[in-house]
Order: structure tokens, then C-alpha cells, then sequence
């Protein structure tokens, strides 16, 4: 057992660990510890041996959505003591695993992509943590009275079924790419998982454009143990389910947010939601400023910030991508194994 000391050291244990010792690595915490350790599997020289170890999960964090998604596909209620017999248990499942990239940064999500409302909630709301849970609902309701909307566009292969979702965007490009080169070791030679290879010119983009009031990508159902933000969405089909509140008046976005407890949201007109292989954010400004952006945030890891006010010497650590650069997510079917109920 060791217990986490600081922002990424579940990672460095996952990437330096013997894991000829261990059947599985089990996380208790919330969601973010398990995106750091499979990220840090990816990153290990034997990546393909490293990411077949099965992951589990106990809750015991602010969001818990990885533990609330497993124990619902499973009929089961949501506690700590079912998260544990789970692990017990001994059943497992695929887990899909996304590749989000920016020029030669990569990270890798399991969890969600999130830019505008709910990663500002999530991410803004922090300085009011000794509220409790509560934080969340005392912060969206500050985010209602001034509705945030941010100008840029989403370009998507979409899966099957949602082929007229979106407008059609030319295609320019025939080259393979993944985007990024591999992680490197102390010789300096490439090792890890660089993502999934993708051929440009075989793929379909289509596009939707802004301005957008907030953009999420699940991998799972729940975000949180009561947000279900992507209910079609499942563990291991190879797809991303996108859900998008496109711009629209402040009470129906409230309304909307109201409706997440079981996914209904996603049935309103203000709300476009379908499945994709890959997909591309062009994160643009906030309607009516010309300096501020928003953030994008990736299973509670802040990718990037468009608000320079939160970068300035001595504030948080340097985020991995930039805002403004196109974000590339492209998924890699049931690459990781996760312990579940059954």
C-alpha cells in the first residue's frame, strides 16, 4: 500500500512498479489517482504487458464516476462495500482508453473531456472546496447568473448511425499520424505507448460550430456519483459519446443541468449528442471578450486554461497543453482491463 503524496505521484508508482508482484492495482480515491496510474502504465517501456493489469477502483473522492458507472452496468447500488467485493470478486471488463493530444503533448483519459460549463464548475468551484459536495450547486448556480458561451468549433468521425450529425468538412489530409512521438528514457530512446495510429484520408469529418455553452466527451455513464452525462455510453464499443449544450437561454441550460441525474438531458433540443471515433476541439475566445477562453479539462486534470489570470507566477503548476491549438481524441478499444462487478 502506498498512499499518494502529490499531483502525479500515482503515475510515477505505476510507471517504476514490479508488476510481476501484483494481480492488479487497486485505487482508493476518486477518479483522478486511476487516470494517473494508467497513464503511468502507458508511459512504461513494457506498456503492452503493463496496461493488461487489472485496475479497481473503491471510491472515495469528490466525483467517483469510474466506481458509480461500474456498480449501475451491474444493477448494483452505489457504496463503498459493493466497489469492494467487486474488486473481490475478481470479474473484469475492457476498458477503452482515449488518446488526447496536442502537437507532441499526449495524455491519456479514461473518464471524460470536458470545456466550458462543467469544467469550469468543476475546476472554478475548487476555491470553495470546504463547502463539501455542495461546492458544485453553490458555484453553477454563480455560473447561471452569468452564463458563459465560447466561440470555436468540434470536427468528429462519427460512429455509426450519426453519420448526418454535423456539417461535412472537406478532407485535406491523406497522411498516417498519432500525433505525438513516444514517451523517452534516461538514454534518451523512445519507449511507451505513442496512441493509436489513425489514417486521415480513410476517415469522415464532419463539423459542428459555435458558440458553444459546454462540450463533453464520455467514455462511461457518470461523471459524478449523481451526474449521468453520457447514459448510451459504454465501457469497452471504441467510441467517445459526445454530448453538446449548444447556445441557449441561461434557464434552459439550468433546466438542463437539472436533468443529468439520469441522463435525460440528452433528449432536449438544445443538446446534440452522438458517438464518435475521433475528435477534434478548435477551442476559441468567450463571447464578448477578445483575451479569455475557458478551461478543458480531462478526468479532473486541467489540460489547459484560457484565462491568463490563472497562470501567473505561483499559482498551479504549468498545464500540459495549450488553450487554443487543436485537441485530438481518438480511442483505443478496451486497451485497459478494470475489475468490475461482473
Amino acid at each position: 500500500m502506498q498512499e499518494t503524496k502529490h499531483r502525479l505521484h500515482a503515475q510515477e508508482i505505476a510507471r517504476s512498479l514490479d508488476l510481476r508482484k501484483y494481480d492488479g492495482i487497486i485505487c482508493v480515491s476518486g477518479d483522478g489517482v486511476m487516470v494517473e496510474v494508467v497513464n503511468g502504465l502507458l508511459q512504461r517501456e513494457d506498456w503492452e504487458t503493463a496496461i493488461k493489469v487489472p485496475l479497481g477502483i473503491v471510491p472515495a473522492g469528490t466525483g467517483n464516476g469510474m466506481a458509480r458507472s461500474l456498480l449501475h452496468a451491474a444493477g448494483e447500488p452505489f457504496s463503498v462495500s459493493n466497489a469492494v467485493f467487486a474488486i473481490i470478486r475478481g470479474h473484469k471488463r475492457a476498458l477503452d482508453v482515449t488518446s488526447v493530444v496536442q502537437g507532441n503533448t499526449r495524455f491519456f483519459s479514461v473518464l471524460m473531456l470536458t470545456w466550458g460549463l462543467v469544467a469550469d464548475v468543476d475546476i472554478e468551484s475548487e476555491k470553495y472546496r470546504w463547502m463539501g459536495s455542495a461546492r458544485l450547486e453553490f458555484y453553477l448556480l454563480l455560473r447561471m447568473l452569468n452564463l458563459r458561451r465560447y466561440n470555436g468549433r468540434i470536427l468528429f468521425v462519427p460512429a455509426p448511425g450519426y453519420e448526418e450529425v454535423g456539417d461535412p468538412v472537406e478532407q485535406t489530409t491523406g497522411h498516417e499520424t498519432n500525433g505525438v512521438s513516444g514517451a523517452t528514457d534516461k538514454n534518451g530512446e523512445t519507449c511507451g505507448y505513442v496512441g493509436p495510429s489513425i489514417k486521415e484520408a480513410d476517415l469522415r469529418w464532419r463539423s459542428l460550430n459555435g458558440p458553444f455553452v459546454s462540450v463533453w466527451l464520455g467514455n462511461v455513464p457518470f461523471a459524478s456519483e449523481d451526474a449521468m452525462a453520457a447514459p448510451k455510453a459504454e465501457f469497452a464499443d471504441g467510441y467517445l459519446d459526445a454530448a453538446i449544450i449548444k447556445d441557449c437561454p441561461r434557464w434552459d441550460v439550468l433546466g438542463l443541468v437539472l436533468q443529468m441525474k439520469d441522463g435525460a438531458y440528452v433528449n432536449s433540443p438544445c443538446v446534440e449528442y452522438f458517438k464518435v471515433k475521433a475528435i477534434r476541439i478548435e477551442p476559441g475566445l468567450r463571447v464578448g471578450s477578445s483575451t479569455k477562453g475557458g478551461i478543458i479539462d480531462s478526468d479532473g486534470e486541467v489540460l489547459a486554461r484560457g484565462d491568463g489570470s490563472h497562470s501567473r507566477a505561483g499559482d498551479e503548476p504549468g498545464h500540459l497543453m495549450a488553450y487554443g491549438p487543436p485537441i485530438q481524441l481518438t480511442v483505443d478499444q478496451g486497451l485497459a482491463t478494470i475489475f468490475s462487478p461482473r
